[in-house]
């Protein structure tokens, strides 16, 4: 038996660790972060040609992968031929959308010993009017996806202990936030639904709780930005962390001048996860090259060159259990020249598309559309949608659907849509063959016009 006296006053619990301050103790799933997150920020400094070899070895792990795993990816990879270069994945045709949606498991790549209770599934938020649902390693998806959010925050020097507002299609509360990798403090994230409640109602919240930083998607924080201009001005505001949407140099100019704020805008996608971070010197993109390989390309699939427009194709660098190799995600994009600001990643100069709208309510009020993917699950045969709001309020849904809904099926979709956007509106179900996306780069899932509904007659039971 030892003598050595022991410590009463000795810490045990991990909290207690925490406050010696050095060295910090992480929980292990911390520490899985902490690590990753050193990773990316290294990589975000090498030097090009290092990234490039990187590049094309995680895609030769990507490829093998598919190729042993996959019957589906073995015949779609044989263009590719037995090498794994990135010259090989440039023959591998590009996946669109329509056939994610309907390759279904048979895209999935479960490598020996992968169950289904170590994937996650997400579903995309339907914003090019193409709902799809993804399979992704947990073990890799959760640490790499908080790993390059720490390094959005350490590049924008945020304050992880500043107060901070999010509005968001998500239930309104209230939260202490504990990261034990920037703070032993916890910080407070207040949240308001921006469905629920009137961009007039969000400012006045906006005004009482006077946050630093403000999460939100870009068409609300102009709406609040001209609403507090018509004022004299909002609450200052650090920075505005913009999602989901692209961010408009108008935006930009509006932010600033209401609330002193720079919009920090970030590209990512429920497929893949993040894509791309802002600089923290300009407004443009950094890729993420690590995690996902980014192809921007023409109508015959060339490459575009810096400053030309191009449709955008992903490969997700660790989407092991559902290989998405060239995946033509629906966005427009261009590249830019490398950046000064010592980030040696790939440079996006700008991304069109990914607009979403507000909704006209009957009071005169605007909500934003809640248009999630999830709700489309209800509706299989739907394989793309976009919703007209006319100027008598009537929404017309045109749907692309693999076998006709018939009367339940747009009775049904009716139901959906009503519940989905807050209101019993008069909702019109058409069926197309193809959805009338306009010349516009922008693929809008909701627009709204000032015309009247032009049917001959109004809906009837749908009114």
């Amino acid at each position: 038996m030892s003598n050595k006296p022991k410590d009463k006053d000795a810490p045990t619990s991990r909290s207690a660790l925490a406050q010696l301050g050095f060295p910090r103790i992480l929980p292990p799933q911390s520490a899985i972060i902490a690590d990753v997150l050193a990773q990316l920020d290294r990589h975000s400094r090498l030097p090009e040609a290092d990234q490039q070899r990187l590049l094309a070895r995680q895609a030769a792990l990507l490829l093998g992968h598919a190729r042993r795993h996959s019957p589906y990816w073995r015949n779609r990879l044989q263009p590719a031929g037995d090498s794994v270069d990135l010259a090989a994945l440039t023959r591998v045709p590009i996946l669109t959308r329509t056939q994610l949606q309907q390759g279904g498991t048979a895209l999935h790549a479960f490598g020996e010993g992968m169950t289904e209770r170590q994937l996650s599934t997400a579903s995309t938020s339907g914003s090019t009017g193409q709902p799809v649902t993804v399979k992704k390693l947990i073990a890799i998806a959760r640490p790499t996806y908080a790993a390059a959010s720490m390094l959005e925050k350490r590049w924008q020097q945020m304050d992880p202990e500043a107060v901070t507002a999010v509005i968001r299609d998500a239930p309104d509360g209230a939260h202490r936030v504990q990261n034990p990798l920037v703070s032993n403090r916890p910080s407070m994230v207040h949240v308001r639904n921006l469905i629920r409640h009137s961009p007039q109602a969000l400012l006045e919240w906006l005004r009482a709780l006077r946050p630093r930083f403000l999460i939100t998607v870009p068409s609300m924080a102009e709406r609040l930005a001209q609403l507090a201009l018509a004022k004299g001005g909002g609450p200052p505001i650090d920075k505005i962390m913009a999602f989901a949407e692209v961010v408009t140099a108008r935006q930009r100019s509006l932010c600033q001048a209401a609330f002193g704020a720079r919009i920090v805008n970030r590209y990512s996608s429920e497929e893949v996860g993040w894509i791309a971070l802002q600089c923290p010197k300009h407004d443009h993109l950094h890729v993420l090259s690590s995690l996902v390989h980014v192809e921007i390309v023409d109508g015959d699939g060339a490459p575009c060159p810096p400053g030309k427009p191009g449709h955008v194709l992903l490969t997700g660098l660790h989407s092991y259990p559902m290989p998405l190799i060239r995946y033509a995600i629906g966005d427009v994009a261009e590249f830019g020249p490398r950046c000064d600001c010592g980030i040696t990643l790939p440079v996006i100069r700008r991304v069109l598309g990914r607009q979403r709208n507000f909704l006209r309510m009957p009071d005169g009020s605007d909500r934003l559309a809640r248009l999630a993917g999830d709700h489309w699950q209800e509706l299989p045969e739907v394989r793309e949608f976009r919703l007209v709001q006319y100027g008598d309020g009537v929404v017309e849904a045109f749907l692309r659907c693999d076998t006709p809904l018939g009367p339940q099926g747009q009775a049904r979709a009716r139901a959906l849509l009503q519940r989905v956007l807050g209101h019993p509106f008069a909702v019109v179900v058409t069926e197309v063959a193809a959805i009338d996306w306009g010349n516009s780069y922008k693929r809008e899932e909701f627009v709204r016009k000032e015309t009247p509904w032009p049917g001959r007659k109004p809906p009837d039971a749908e009114a």
